[in-house]
């Protein structure tokens, strides 16, 4: 694990496909194996850190990110063993009007992870559900992506559009992370969620992970106590879920 940290982010252009419990879940996952993880919030929102009970603190995010650096004052070391937190705040919602006269306002947060990648193993970004400059920022500050596909039939027609943002990546500016999997979410047993999942198969093959995540109340109830739900039920059929899809990111990427 002395190599460079390899940077994934959990993306989707469509809301409530489960982009925050499954980055919390997995940083979880990892660290538990010994892995050195840091996931940085790039959410307005904050969900992160409260999943993780860390206190807001006085500096925000938005101030360090137009610096292009993220320092040590705002990594917060969670209750997780070999786990930190980036926490995020309401500030980053400003952050397209700060940096919008800088010509290289698409590069902050690549710039701020470069000087981080020697400390981690694993860092995670979880995104904002907007589709904004911070998303371009997040988008070329990874190697890879997992986009979650919530198995519905809004769901599966998202996968095209979060495909399609990140081919005119590419083409804008001629780079683009790495598709790690696409990972289908908020499966149930029933003959509908079934035919969604062979459909999302036949259209994406092998880009599909193995591994499918299970609708379960565990979640939710996990998510009631500000924790995930490997911590709260490692018993679970979600955490089942977690644990392979951990297993196949691992294989995949030759950690």
């Amino acid at each position: 694990m002395s190599q460079k940290a390899k940077v994934i982010t959990v993306f989707s252009e469509k809301g409530g496909v489960g982009k925050t419990t499954l980055t919390t879940n997995l940083s979880v996952s990892f660290a538990k194996r010994g892995y050195k993880v840091l996931v940085i919030d790039m959410d307005p929102q904050g969900h992160v850190g409260k999943l993780f009970g860390v206190e807001p603190i006085k500096q925000n995010i938005l101030s360090f990110l137009i610096k292009g650096e993220i320092s040590d004052s705002i990594i917060k070391k969670t209750r997780v063993q070999n786990l930190w937190v980036v926490p995020s705040d309401w500030s980053l919602a400003d952050f397209t009007v700060n940096v919008a006269r800088d010509p290289a306002r698409h590069l902050k947060l690549r710039k701020a992870i470069d000087n981080l990648k020697d400390k981690f193993d694993i860092i995670f970004i979880d995104p904002p559900p907007s589709l904004e400059l911070i998303t371009l920022n997040i988008l070329l500050a990874s190697d890879g992506v997992i986009i979650p596909v919530a198995l519905t039939y809004l769901g599966l027609a998202g996968v095209a559009a979060t495909l399609n943002i990140i081919i005119q990546t590419k083409k804008s500016f001629k780079y683009s992370p790495g598709i790690i999997a696409i990972v289908p979410n908020m499966y149930d047993d029933s003959p509908y969620s079934k035919e969604l999942l062979e459909k999302l198969k036949s259209s994406l093959g092998k880009a599909v992970s193995k591994t499918v995540i299970s609708k379960d109340p565990e979640i939710d109830k996990a998510q009631s106590f500000s924790a995930t739900v490997i911590e709260i039920s490692p018993d679970s059929q979600s955490t089942k879920n977690i644990e392979k899809l951990t297993d196949e990111i691992i294989l995949k990427l030759g950690l």
